[in-house]
């Protein structure tokens, strides 16, 4: 399984911006890898897993802004479609 972490964190203040490079860096100690700058997924074994990393995921949410949590399967992830646009 996979869980994908989308987040829109405040980072109008130096207070701001700790707390949201706060929270990325916590996401990348725990796993995670980043797929777009607000985007990080990382992979699960199983339900057991799944739920240990949501509740570390509800712990680190930030009070300001907005973080979302989807939990695919694999298969799902692999047949999803990613498209890459190149700018000249």
């Amino acid at each position: 399984m996979r869980i994908l972490i989308f987040f829109d964190l405040p980072v109008k203040t130096k207070v701001e911006r700790k707390v949201a490079t706060n929270f990325r860096k916590f996401l990348l100690k725990d796993g995670y890898h980043m797929l777009q700058f607000s985007i990080y997924a990382r992979t699960c074994n199983g339900t057991d897993a799944v739920e240990k990393h949501k509740k570390r995921i509800y712990d680190a949410v930030p009070d300001n802004g907005s973080v979302r949590m989807l939990v695919i399967t694999e298969k799902q992830y692999t047949t999803s479609v990613w498209t890459l646009v190149l700018r000249r």
